[in-house]
């Protein structure tokens, strides 16, 4: 869908995962704060379950169905500090997620690069956003960025109730 990844901010990068950043990847899953909002299951959250989650995404890149989850990376150093993507929710509709290392929250750096992402992506498809309901710096980021709270929601992929977010676009 989005065909121009490496995709550029202000001040960040949204590109494919690369080799360098599997210890920055590993210190981010290892970490409960950074992770214990989001929909990876216990296994992931190990250091073998991460590793081995890094390389299928970085294989699916050029596969016939790829996995839409990039790296946010500082322009300048290439530093990895989150990941954000997106993936088909039902026809026409696509579901973004976005996740900074704990240390970086606060920064504006989620609210930075899901801006440019949803801008692009809304030009193919509606666009939403999951956020676990006690999640409330992810519900702060989605209405800066645009999107409309829409309530409790299950999401029938995971089956949790999560609050669901729909882009309205600008």
């Amino acid at each position: 869908m989005i065909t121009n990844i490496p995709l550029e901010t202000e001040r960040f990068i949204l590109r494919r995962f690369e080799d360098q950043d599997i210890l920055d990847f590993l210190n981010f899953m290892l970490d409960e704060d950074s992770t214990k909002y989001l929909m990876f299951d216990a296994e992931q959250k190990t250091e073998q379950g991460a590793k081995e989650l890094f390389a299928y995404v970085c294989r699916a890149y050029d596969s016939a169905d790829p996995i839409h989850s990039y790296a946010i990376a500082e322009k300048g150093s290439n530093r990895y500090i989150g990941s954000c993507g997106y993936a088909p929710y039902d026809e026409g509709v696509v579901e973004c997620y976005y996740s900074v290392k704990s240390d970086e929250i606060g920064k504006g750096i989620a609210t930075e690069v899901i801006t440019a992402l949803v801008h692009e992506l809304s030009h193919e498809a509606e666009v939403r956003a999951y956020c676990h309901p006690k999640n409330f710096a992810a519900h702060i980021v989605a209405k800066k960025c645009g999107f409309i709270p829409m309530g409790l929601h299950k999401h029938k992929n995971f089956g949790s109730e999560g609050e669901l977010f729909v882009y309205a676009r600008r």
